[in-house]
């Protein structure tokens, strides 16, 4: 019966690394047939990892760990390696470095016991390389996705930059007419009095004449052009409510829908025409979400709490995708044939209003709420909206 002998890390160690290209190649071969790719790793970054594993047995080779993870986990980047098969390339190293190392574990005449050190010292050198080399790449996915998220930022900036020199331009050729229409609307309105047929007729034309006002002034939000009439002041939400309603009152009979609202009776400081137009747009993409379904609700509820202003807005509608609730927001970004700016108008105008707005939906229900101050700090009070 064959003696065994004292565990040597240091011949085991020159053994290894006399392994090493033997373990490389089919490695490099099982990763090609296990993963159908070409992986074209260079033969240097392939051996070191093996070179690193037997001096880890004699040697604190930490430092030389880390910068080869480095490199590998850049190279797996540049190859554009989902992480599944990383890991699985790494699983496929450690299957080929035991096929090789076992059958000549039994020519040294360990013990049981120094076989079992070896395994553990040898499997931790593995692990410790995984590790880093997945902490790395992640690393690296994370500075790429960081380049192209500042890349995004810039051209969203560039977005609102264009839309700001728009909105400046609309401000000279729109608002000037407009605010000559208004004066003839004006003018008729006195000619008519006492026709009641005619009064109506300019009461409609007068309600679509101050919908379009607020939809410019909205767009105009983008713009650092300041509005002279976007002041905050204290406003009653329920009388706010119904002017809105007012407006939206045409679509909600036309397409049948069941319409409610439950409102405490607050007063709160807003820019007035700014948050009818939020609410507008929230209603009026609440009617298109709920034409083709077979219930057809559209709810708000406002009340007071703490200072704070909570308003929802909800509808029976279709649900919105996860993954396309926070791109509601984005100018240009729409679902439908418009300029996609409506919901991107509303976020703009509750932000300035110290406030957030944002949505949940589900299977039969979507909801938008809405939290601003009830009160604005003296500063805004007074202030363009486009100043604050």
């Amino acid at each position: 019966m064959a003696s065994t002998v004292t565990l040597n890390m240091e011949d085991i160690s020159k053994k290894i690394l006399s392994l090493r290209s033997l373990i490389t190649v089919r490695w490099l071969q099982e990763v090609e047939e296990q993963l159908h790719i070409e992986f074209t790793m260079p033969l240097e970054v392939a051996e070191r990892r093996t070179e690193l594993i037997a001096r880890s047995l004699v040697e604190d080779v930490n430092d030389d760990l880390q910068i080869w993870s480095r490199d590998m986990g850049n190279w797996m980047l540049s190859q554009q390696l989902p992480l599944s098969s990383i890991l699985r390339t790494y699983q496929l190293y450690r299957n080929v470095f035991w096929s090789i190392l076992r059958p000549a574990l039994p020519f040294w005449t360990l013990s049981e016991q120094d076989i079992l050190l070896l395994e553990q010292k040898i499997g931790q050198s593995i692990d410790e390389a995984l590790y880093w080399g997945v902490y790395h790449f992640e690393q690296a996915v994370n500075a790429e996705l960081s380049k192209k998220e500042e890349m995004i930022s810039i051209l969203h900036n560039d977005k609102l930059a264009i839309l700001g020199k728009l909105a400046a331009s609309m401000a000279h050729e729109l608002r000037n007419p407009l605010c000559a229409i208004e004066g003839f609307l004006k003018l008729i309105r006195e000619s008519t009095r006492g026709e009641s047929k005619m009064e109506s007729y300019v009461d409609v034309i007068m309600h679509e004449f101050a919908n379009l006002h607020r939809q410019i002034t909205g767009f105009l939000s983008f713009s650092q052009k300041p509005i002279l009439d976007e002041v905050f002041k204290e406003v009653a939400f329920s009388q706010l409510l119904d002017e809105v309603e007012l407006l939206i009152k045409p679509r909600i009979i036309a397409e049948n829908i069941v319409f409610e609202r439950k409102v405490d009776s607050f007063s709160l400081h807003c820019y007035e025409d700014g948050l009818k137009q939020v609410l507008v747009n929230l209603f009026h993409n609440a009617i298109d979400a709920v034409q083709n379904t077979a219930t057809k609700e559209i709810r708000i509820f406002a009340r007071t709490r703490a200072g704070r202003v909570l308003i929802t807005v909800e509808n029976t509608g279709e649900v919105i995708p996860s993954h396309l609730l926070e791109k509601l927001y984005q100018p240009f970004f729409t679902t439908k044939n418009n300029t996609g700016i409506g919901l991107s108008i509303c976020k703009n105008i509750i932000e300035k209003h110290n406030g957030t707005i944002h949505c949940q939906s589900k299977p039969e229900l979507t909801q938008f709420f809405i939290d601003l101050p009830q009160m604005q700090p003296p500063s805004l009070l007074g202030r363009t909206l486009a100043e604050s």
